[in-house]
């Protein structure tokens, strides 16, 4: 976390607040996906997004999310950051390594390994009948089967309000959180529009909108963090 005295949000929803992705960090997405045990379906990354993420306007920095679709209907999605941040009390640093696993709109698997500023988490989880069994670090828990994951990469079932649980795989932590259908959404990339959908999730801790395409993928992230507004921009598709 940043500043661990005044700002108390997860470090997995603060990736999208300054983070720094260049080639190196792409490559590794790609290669994530690749290497996810279980699913040789997907053996290679289909697409990887960019994203430009600014903070109160100014830039903050970029962000990749790589996706594979197996052929028995899994997708796979690996995030990785690198955050480098000036604070008022000195250089905040994070790292994420995420790959998530999705079938028929709910969590198969994810395994993450964070660096935050120093400390550093291991998380992992896999269904089961009784939930998502959740490892952070030596200790286990069950987690809601039908829960969202903090980085916001699947769209949210339904179309009225309902209530959810955010599992951040930062950490493991478990954030009670409302999600909202807002309607349609437009972006633009490259001189063409995007049409989509946005929602809000809201919980302690969480003001977000998440905007996904019609394939259900992220085209914009938006947030509130400490009073700083957060915005992630779609700038490519590969």
């Amino acid at each position: 976390m940043i500043g661990r005295n005044n700002l108390k949000v997860g470090a997995a929803r603060a990736v999208c607040l300054f983070v720094r992705v260049g080639r190196r960090g792409v490559a590794a997405a790609l290669l994530v996906a690749a290497a996810l045990a279980g699913a040789p379906a997907a053996a290679t990354a289909d697409e990887v997004r960019t994203f430009a993420v600014t903070v109160d306007g100014k830039p903050g920095g970029t962000y990749a999310i790589a996706t594979a679709t197996g052929a028995d209907g899994t997708e796979t999605v690996a995030v990785v950051a690198a955050i480098k941040v000036k604070t008022l009390i000195g250089t905040y640093t994070y790292e994420l390594n995420s790959t998530e696993v999705w079938k028929g709109g709910r969590l198969v698997s994810v395994t993450a390994r964070a660096n935050d500023d120093g400390k550093k988490h291991t998380v992992s989880a896999v269904a089961t009948e009784r939930g998502l069994k959740a490892t952070i670090g030596k200790e286990s828990k069950l987690v809601p089967a039908d829960a969202l994951t903090s980085t916001g990469v699947r769209v949210p079932a339904g179309d009225k309000p309902r209530q959810v649980v955010v599992f951040d795989v930062e950490d493991g932590a478990e954030t009670a959180a409302k999600v909202e259908p807002l309607g349609t959404c437009r972006v633009a990339l490259n001189g063409k529009t995007i049409d989509g959908m946005r929602f809000k999730v809201t919980g302690k801790d969480l003001a977000a909108e998440w905007w996904f395409d019609a394939n259900g993928r992220v085209i914009r992230q938006e947030m509130k963090w400490d009073g700083y507004k957060v915005v992630l921009e779609l700038t490519g598709v590969k």
